[in-house]
């Protein structure tokens, strides 16, 4: 039987990740140091023990040293974690970070801002496909591109962010409300998804449409066309859910 990895189940992924090499997670000192060595900030606001596209982008990205030696050479890597065990994150970190969650608008996990010195985001983006090398590079064209891209990609980023985290609340509050294990409540997330899955398909077919006929500058038509392929993904393992696919 095919195996489906399902979204909205990530909250009750098993295990958890430790902060990768080359990151701190104190906001002050990383800002500090991008300002004195005139850095940019790359921040990751993740979910170390339940987020699986996180996890994904810790095991084939940040975990490895191509990308905390190349990285570290233009950016000041910053970790802020929000765990489902609370215990993992001292209390006074955790209420830092959940203020620069809200200042920032982070609505869903995993978020890479790229920041100036002064804390002002020059651009956003999330998991991507490719290891390291792939994934520096593009980082390097956010920073270059930063402005456009804050002003065409950036907001149907986050109405795809806030779709998706819609739906995994959704989802949760299905597993919530169910007795048992985590198995049980991954199951019952599962087989709620051809009820919950229709409306959001529905949503992202619609901004799919919109953003495809947007027009943007063609330094950044390589983003567009990179956030039209996560829409579709996204709308694909959607559709498969909802038809109970396996």
């Amino acid at each position: 039987m095919k195996k489906i990895i399902i979204l909205v189940a990530a909250a009750f992924a098993a295990g958890v990740f430790a902060m990768p090499p080359g990151f701190t997670d104190d906001w002050d000192v990383a800002m500090k140091k991008a300002a004195d060595e005139k850095k940019t900030v790359f921040a990751l606001f993740t979910g170390s023990d339940w987020c699986i596209w996180c996890k994904r982008l810790e095991g084939e990205v940040l975990s490895k040293k191509e990308f905390s030696d190349e990285a570290g050479k233009e950016f000041v890597l910053v970790f802020l974690d929000f765990p489902s065990d609370k215990s993992l994150v001292p209390a006074a970190a955790a209420k830092r970070n959940a203020e620069l969650a809200k200042k920032y608008g982070i609505s869903g996990y995993p978020t890479v801002l790229l920041l100036d010195a002064q804390g002002k985001v020059l651009a956003q983006t999330g998991y991507r496909k490719g290891g390291p090398e792939k994934y520096i590079a593009h980082l390097k064209g956010l920073a270059a591109n930063g402005p456009a891209l804050q002003k065409y990609i950036k907001p149907y980023e986050k109405k795809v962010a806030a779709i998706g985290g819609r739906l995994n609340a959704a989802a949760k509050a299905v597993a919530d409300k169910t007795k048992g294990d985590d198995a049980a409540k991954r199951k019952a997330a599962y087989d709620a998804m051809p009820e919950l899955a229709g409306p959001f398909i529905d949503e992202l077919t619609a901004l799919r449409k919109e953003f495809a006929a947007a027009q943007v500058p063609e330094a950044i038509a390589g983003d567009k066309d990179a956030l039209l392929k996560q829409i579709d993904n996204f709308v694909g393992m959607l559709s498969k859910l909802s038809k109970k696919e396996k």
